[in-house]
């Protein structure tokens, strides 16, 4: 089963712990240091907690989050298991999940809110799909080179949302005969939607091969 750092390393947890609110930290730490600094007299005792107190905070935030997250991907790996009658082909990750029954034909998929609310499956049939594609729109991000912290930080949290806002869109399109439900996006990377776009093409075709036991592709 996934576990939260399969998706994104621990070090890019920290990174945007840090990143989302860079001039608090530092701020933070800036108080630290002159505090421990004035009341000990010990300029090493200041630099210390300067530096130790935000990191503390900061990897104890970072394990709640991960914390968190883990019990998202667990949550939403045993409901993708019982979406269908039967799983035989599936994937997940920290946006939601998609499942076929080779059998009968059926798709679910089970999509992760912002809030990490997992909602419910939608399961439609492969005879109901228009037309479906990858895409990837891309991304624009910004460097910043001064000394302005304000700056930076307003540049690195654009750079973030661009982050994103590709993130959201990035994935299997799936356009549907479905009057209340035209259009489905499942967030994937390229690498895994070669292996769906086969998947589902089978799926249509009716030689999708059932397996005994479910199978995260890829």
């Amino acid at each position: 089963m996934k576990t939260s750092t399969d998706i994104m390393s621990r070090n890019q947890w920290y990174l945007m712990t840090f990143g989302r609110n860079a001039t608090r930290w530092l701020m933070l730490s800036f108080i630290s240091l002159a505090a421990a600094w004035y009341l000990s007299g010990i300029a090493l005792v200041g630099i210390a907690l300067g530096i130790g107190l935000p990191a503390l905070l900061i990897k104890r935030s970072v394990d709640k989050r991960i914390a968190a997250a883990n019990q998202v991907l667990e949550d939403v790996y045993n409901k993708t298991l019982s979406s269908l009658p039967k799983v035989d082909y599936y994937n997940y990750g920290a946006d939601g999940s998609i499942s076929v029954d080779a059998e009968s034909g059926q798709i679910s998929v089970i999509k992760i809110l912002p809030t990490m609310e997992i909602l419910a499956p939608f399961v439609f049939n492969a005879t109901d799909i228009i037309e479906f594609h990858f895409y990837d729109p891309g991304m624009t991000t910004t460097k910043y080179y001064g000394r302005d912290i304000v700056t930076a930080q307003a540049t690195l949290n654009d750079n973030l949302e661009a982050m994103a806002d590709r993130l959201k869109v990035r994935g299997l399109h799936i356009r549907l005969n479905d009057i209340e439900n035209p259009k489905i996006v499942v967030t994937m990377t390229a690498k895994e939607a070669d292996h769906w776009i086969l998947i589902i093409r089978k799926l249509i075709n009716r030689s999708l091969a059932p397996v005994v036991n479910p199978k995260m592709v890829p």
